[in-house]
Order: C-alpha cells, then sequence, then structure tokens
C-alpha cells in the first residue's frame, strides 16, 4: 500500500465533497432531498465518517490499481471509472427505482462519488499505486 498515496487521496476526497455539495450542487441538493447539509446530526462525526469511508476507497483502489499495473494518473483514473460506474453508481440506481428517490438527485449523488473515484484513482495512480517509489 502507498500510504502517501492513500492520505492524500483521502484529503482530495473531502474537498471534491466540500465543493460538489457545496457551491457546485448544494442548493439543488438540499433542495431535491428535503433535507439540510448534516441536519439532525453534529457535523465532527459526520465528517470524520466521510473521511474514514474516502480512506477506505481509497485503499481499495490502491489495490485495484496494484493488481492491475495501472500505476499512472490515467490508469488510475480509468481504474476510478470503473469502480465509480460499476459498483457505486449502479448500487445508487435502485434507490431511484425503489426508494423514489428523484433521478436529478441520483445524478448528483452518483456523479459525485464516480468523480471522486475517478479523481481518487489519478492521485494515486500518479503517485505509484501501491508501490512507494
Amino acid at each position: 500500500m502507498n500510504w502517501v498515496a492513500i492520505i492524500v487521496a483521502t484529503a482530495a476526497a473531502m474537498v471534491i465533497g466540500f465543493l460538489w455539495y457545496g457551491p457546485v450542487f448544494g442548493k439543488a441538493w438540499m433542495a431535491l432531498s428535503g433535507r439540510g447539509m448534516g441536519e439532525g446530526a453534529s457535523a465532527g462525526p459526520l465528517y470524520a465518517l466521510t473521511a474514514l469511508a474516502a480512506f477506505v476507497e481509497a485503499v481499495a483502489l490502491n489495490w485495484f490499481i496494484n493488481e492491475t499495473g495501472w500505476t499512472t494518473g490515467a490508469g488510475g483514473a480509468l481504474i476510478g471509472l470503473y469502480a465509480g460506474l460499476g459498483f457505486i453508481a449502479t448500487a445508487f440506481f435502485s434507490q431511484v427505482l425503489f426508494a423514489g428517490r428523484p433521478p436529478r438527485l441520483y445524478a448528483i449523488d452518483a456523479g459525485y462519488q464516480v468523480f471522486q473515484a475517478v479523481v481518487l484513482g489519478a492521485i494515486i495512480g500518479f503517485l505509484g499505486g501501491g508501490r512507494l517509489g
């Protein structure tokens, strides 16, 4: 595992989430979900759990990138795209089908996850995947 790449990718995920659900899609997300951001909970634990989830995602992407040997920025981004579309976006889609969530909300949430996976994969691949140096 390349722990430096994983930590950098985790930090990047937090920045992406702040921007995505803040100035980029924050108002639309709140209107579509009928909730305020972090409503009903203290922000500290929410951000800590979000960072933990991003860390786990970065570890998994690091493993996939290392196993495929696609240890370049472009290779990592492609692995992130495959993971984002193949696993994350498809899993989120059942929320539209069965939970009645609006398709536009799905686009915001799944789009965030796919974009994040691509960026995390690019960072990890660029920094050498599972190899240090």
